[in-house]
């Protein structure tokens, strides 16, 4: 496996299919499920063009589809946010890549906005973090993590907190599936002066305590962004939600209009639906908790050791010490199986891949057995392991 120097992902799906096996992509957060049914809504595809309005969909939201938000939030959080305090986004990893922009433009208004260059992103995080720093012009700070993967915020050097213009967060964390305690971490923005900003895309695939935001702890200094590509299995829809101080999302839903940054009218109509109806969440919950509980049951047989996440929709494996790009590309070119090489999300991912828990183990299992044989050459390189070896 020695000589994989990079990865991309296109490549790796050009490698698994002259595998000589069916390609298998386990490197997005994609479930295999069709598209959810909500009962009275039609999905954005079906609707007759008559019924699309001639005129430009509010970049802050459909009134229909800020309440919807709002009586998700109080459902599923109980957390009451008035209607001014959501806006509607094209999907959360737009949302992502364009906040810094618009959060540079918003502070240079103010003086406590003064200096503050760098955006702290976790050492392990979604690379869109890094990418929507760097179009702003801003400095990328990596914030530590320790051995379990979460975030050390008293390991920022106080000069580094001084120039922050915000904090990312990303609690159940991809692609760790650490979950955050949130309510401490905003808590820390508060005191250093530093916006917060949760990433609560995975919310709903919370598995050790119940989904949790970071505005249950106020609306002052935070913003958090959640996705319909999760909750519903809708990523073709591009409809997501910002939320959180009141004053930051009116600037914020300024600047985007001006942008030219608003989700279209019937997509956000649907979403309103799907936001109202929590019956097919549940569902697709249900379905998420049973697969990333088989994957982890099933990898950690093969030889390949991963814990049970704390949430989100992935396998955070240890693989062998030739490295996480290494592995992948064997995964591809040997077993048809693409998977994403963990420092793909930061150097401290070097040594792990995330595998995708978004099919039936029915359906993956005679496939994953073909990534043994690199479990197998790390255990015969391990003399602990002999015993093991044997027994299996």
């Amino acid at each position: 496996m020695s000589g994989a120097r990079s990865w991309s992902r296109d490549e790796a799906l050009a490698l698994a299919g002259a595998s000589g096996h069916r390609p298998l992509d386990l490197s997005l957060g994609i479930p295999c499920d069709p598209q959810p049914r909500v009962p009275g809504a039609a999905h954005p595809s079906r609707q007759p063009r008559a019924r699309v309005a001639a005129a430009y969909p509010p970049s802050a939201g459909t009134p229909q589809l800020r309440d919807a938000i709002t009586g998700y939030l109080l459902r599923r959080y109980a957390v009451a946010v008035p209607p001014e305090a959501v806006a509607a986004c094209v999907g959360s990893k737009e949302f992502i890549s364009t906040l810094p922009l618009f959060l540079r433009d918003l502070t240079q208004q103010h003086a406590r906005g003064a200096g503050r260059d760098t955006v702290l992103i976790p050492a392990l995080g979604y690379p869109s973090y890094a990418f929507g720093a760097r179009l702003a012009g801003l400095r990328v700070h990596r914030v530590p993590v320790d051995e379990t993967f979460r975030i050390r915020l008293d390991r920022i050097a106080p000069h580094v907190v001084s120039r922050a213009l915000c904090l990312w967060v990303n609690s159940p964390a991809n692609p760790t599936g650490v979950v955050e305690d949130l309510d401490r971490v905003a808590a820390w923005g508060r005191a250093h002066g530093v916006l917060v900003v949760s990433d609560e895309a995975y919310a709903e695939t919370t598995w050790c305590h119940e989904p949790r935001t970071v505005l249950r702890g106020g609306l002052d200094g935070v913003l958090t962004v959640h996705s319909l590509s999760k909750r519903s299995n809708a990523p073709g829809l591009r409809v997501g939600f910002y939320a959180g101080d009141p004053t930051l999302v009116a600037g914020l839903v300024h600047r985007r209009r001006q942008g030219g940054l608003m989700a279209a009218a019937a997509s956000q109509q649907f979403a309103a639906s799907l936001l109202a109806d929590d019956r097919h969440a549940a569902e697709q919950r249900s379905r998420n908790a049973r697969r990333v509980s088989d994957l982890v049951d099933r990898l950690n047989a093969l030889g390949l050791p991963c814990a049970s996440p704390g949430g989100g929709l992935f396998a955070w494996v240890a693989v062998p010490e030739d490295g996480g790009r290494a592995f992948a590309h064997h995964a591809a070119a040997h077993a048809g199986v693409v998977v994403t090489p963990g420092s793909e999300f930061g150097p401290r991912g070097d040594g792990y891949v995330r595998i995708a828990a978004v099919h039936d183990l029915s359906a993956i299992a005679s496939r994953l057995a073909l990534l043994r044989p690199a479990a197998a050459r790390r255990r015969s390189a391990d003399p602990s392991d002999t015993a093991s070896q044997e027994s299996q």
